[in-house]
């Protein structure tokens, strides 16, 4: 472990909660709100809920069902599907011809063009030279507009509305502003001369496919151009405060999540800069939030600063709710990063057999918190926690202040 993160780890302020079951929960803001329900509140909890469950399985599949369909129609055009991940940003353009591929953890970038065997292989670069500017340009709003998955599935949510929250999109905040800090205010000329730039030295390479012609324009954008946290750096600092967590960890988290990647998805799916899961993390964070769990549109997932409060409202819960029994503020800081990736169960469960937080609490408080680490490290379920536990402590110590 390393050392120079203990006193960062240490900075943690505990601060007591006490937990409610979600129907005590529920009977509270309908008597609060002096509602005409107040006779009917078991029904009206269990219709609630009946709803939320509905909402969770039309998410899962719409997204399951319309995913494999956009699969499989960009497979046969292009011969294979490439789909966004966690640390790359894939955009297709609305005809299926342009397919655009941003990776946030190395500033890679590819714009790959189809056209028509005859076309000039010239033309089409200068046209993805063209696009390039665009991409540079393309906002949250536009991002979302351009994403068919994301949009059937918020068709879907809509017959949900009760259980369901939605937020806009901005128009202004540019996807890859993170990766381009100066993108956060630049005009149209700037976006121009940025894209002339990055192109000046670009690769291109171009191959048959299918009876057509397939040209790609490869560039990496300089690192000294990116501005990764601190595109994020106010609503960090905003959230990070309010749920009482370190700002490094929310940081770290973000990391290693996403590499600040707005568009970041998984399979599971999980959304966004700290992949967020809608039934998981997603449900938890918002019965915290609004007194009652909601269904997490994608239009809300991929909103920043949306996505940024959900996940530190999560830690908030995993650090003083959930794991509110391990004494040690180094050791439930390393449980809570790890539960953070594969839940609180899991945590318990690789000190005690079982998913009985509590009593693995008890061992816990047993241990130092390198002794935590190390056990954690070791006794994880999963090679990916195990590893991920260890890439945000150490990622941590960069963002001390």
């Amino acid at each position: 472990m390393n050392k120079k993160i203990v006193p960062l780890l240490l900075a943690v302020i505990v601060s007591p909660v006490v937990i409610a079951d979600d129907f005590a929960d529920f009977k509270a803001q309908e008597l609060k709100a002096g509602s005409d329900f107040q006779m009917k509140t078991e029904q009206a909890f269990k219709q609630y809920q009946l709803e939320l469950e509905a909402g969770f399985k039309d998410f899962q599949k719409t997204y399951l069902k319309e995913s494999q369909k956009y699969s499989q129609k960009m497979t046969k055009q292009w011969g294979n599907y490439k789909e966004s991940s966690k640390d790359t940003w894939v955009n297709y353009s609305q005809d299926g011809k342009i397919r655009e591929s941003v990776n946030f953890a190395t500033g890679e970038v590819e714009i790959e063009i189809l056209v028509d065997k005859k076309t000039s292989t010239k033309q089409v670069v200068e046209q993805a030279k063209e696009n390039v500017k665009k991409l540079l340009a393309t906002t949250e709003k536009q991002a979302f507009e351009n994403d068919v998955v994301a949009k059937k599935v918020e068709v879907a949510l809509k017959k949900h509305a009760s259980v369901v929250e939605t937020a806009k999109l901005s128009d202004k905040v540019k996807v890859m502003a993170p990766l381009v800090g100066a993108l956060k205010t630049a005009d149209d000329l700037m976006v121009e001369q940025l894209a002339k730039e990055m192109t000046g030295s670009a690769s291109t390479t171009e191959r048959n496919l299918k009876g057509k012609k397939l040209v790609k324009l490869s560039f990496k954008i300089p690192s000294k151009l990116s501005n990764k946290a601190g595109q994020y750096s106010a609503r960090v600092l905003e959230i990070a405060k309010k749920e009482n967590v370190p700002v490094p960890l929310v940081y770290a988290v973000m990391e290693t999540e996403s590499n600040f990647n707005p568009r970041a998805k998984s399979h599971v799916p999980a959304y966004g800069l700290m992949q967020i899961v809608p039934r998981s993390a997603g449900k938890d964070a918002t019965k915290y939030l609004f007194g009652k769990a909601r269904v997490l549109a994608p239009s809300y997932l991929y909103n920043g600063d949306k996505n940024i409060e959900i996940g530190g409202a999560y830690l908030h819960i995993l650090y003083h709710r959930y794991l509110r029994k391990i004494e040690d503020r180094t050791s439930r800081l390393f449980c809570a990063i790890a539960a953070y990736n594969t839940g609180s169960g899991n945590v318990a469960k690789s000190f005690v057999g079982s998913y009985n937080i509590n009593k693995a609490a008890q061992k816990i408080n047993k241990l130092s918190p390198r002794d935590v680490y190390r056990h954690l490290r070791k006794h994880l379920p999963h090679d990916e926690t195990k590893d991920y536990i260890q890439r945000v402590a150490r990622r941590m110590a960069k963002y001390q202040s």
